[in-house]
This record gives structure tokens, C-alpha cells and sequence, in this order.
């Protein structure tokens, strides 16, 4: 878990960007072994970056949305519908993986949705949470991003209920902001 001298140097923005990156790079990882045909590590791969996105996404919603809600409950509605649009396509693309279905040019296009999502979570929920985060939110937020990679991915039960409301998940054009 990270001190409280770590956080206070360290901006929300570049942890969570640096998360990005990271989340990113096992995506490209995860694109090659799909056009290797590696389904073991394509299976691997997949659900440490399953897990690693939707601990990340958790991190942002018990920590970082509460707080945000009050000044500016429009971007928080919009941000908690981005998430749940990626939780249902995150169940959709696992049972591909699971099926041992090739979507290669599918899963392209979840990580364009990715980084449009993540330039709008850097346009309004970073740049807030380094203007009006203190030093023990920041602490307890990057010790939930930390322990991210080690969580168990939850793609079928947790978010089953995300792949339900059709109405909820909106399209990729509608995102407006995976930045590198």
C-alpha cells in the first residue's frame, strides 16, 4: 500500500494514466497472442486483463465517483454508464475467449472504446480528484489501484447484470474521451 508521503507527490491523474498504460500494454500482449493462436496465453492473458480493468474501474467508483457527485452528478452518470457499456462488453469478449472464438478485429475496437473512455476520465474525473483529493484519499485510493493485478476476475457473476439493459450500454461513438 502505498505511504502517505507516496501519495502526496504523486497526482491521481499520472497513477491512473500509468494504470492506463499498463492495462494497455497487457491488451497489446493479448492482441498478439490472438494472432499467434496461443489460446493458453490468450486465456491468460485475458483474465489478468479482466481483472486489472474492472479492480481499476472499481477503484474510480467507490473512491473517486462519491466524491465527484456532488459538483458534477451529469459526468458522474455519464462516467458510471461508460462502465458499465465496457463491464458488458468485458463479459461478452470473455466468453468469446472462452469459446476459443476469434473476434481479433472485435477486440480492436474494445480498445479504442477503452481509450476514448479513458481521455474523458482524464478531462474531468483526474484533473478534479488532483484539485480536491487530500493526502488520505489519495493513500486509500491508490492502495485500492494497487491491489488491482491480483484480483480475481468477476466477469460472470458480478457484472452479468451489466449485459441486461441494453438501454444502459451505450455505443462506442457516444464515448467522448486509453490515452497514451
Amino acid at each position: 500500500m502505498p505511504t502517505e508521503s507516496q501519495a502526496a507527490t504523486v497526482t491521481v491523474r499520472d497513477r491512473f494514466l500509468a494504470d492506463h498504460r499498463r492495462l494497455e500494454d497487457l491488451f497489446e500482449r493479448l492482441l498478439a497472442a490472438f494472432k499467434a493462436s496461443d489460446r493458453e496465453l490468450v486465456e491468460g492473458l485475458w483474465s489478468e486483463f479482466d481483472a486489472g480493468l474492472s479492480a481499476h474501474m472499481e477503484a474510480e467508483e467507490s473512491h473517486l465517483f462519491p466524491l465527484l457527485l456532488a459538483s458534477q452528478p451529469r459526468e458522474v452518470r455519464t462516467l458510471a454508464a461508460e462502465h458499465k457499456h465496457i463491464r458488458a462488453r468485458l463479459i461478452e469478449l470473455g466468453i468469446a475467449v472462452d469459446l476459443h472464438l476469434r473476434r481479433l478485429k472485435e477486440m480492436q475496437g474494445f480498445v479504442e472504446e477503452l481509450r476514448a473512455h479513458a481521455r474523458h476520465e482524464d478531462s474531468i474525473l483526474y484533473r478534479w480528484a488532483d484539485d480536491h483529493l487530500g493526502t488520505a484519499e489519495r493513500t486509500s485510493l491508490f492502495g485500492a489501484l494497487t491491489k488491482c493485478p491480483g484480483k480475481t476476475p468477476r466477469r460472470r457473476s458480478a457484472y452479468a447484470d451489466a449485459s441486461s439493459s441494453s438501454s444502459a450500454a451505450t455505443s462506442s461513438s457516444t464515448f467522448t474521451g486509453f490515452v497514451k
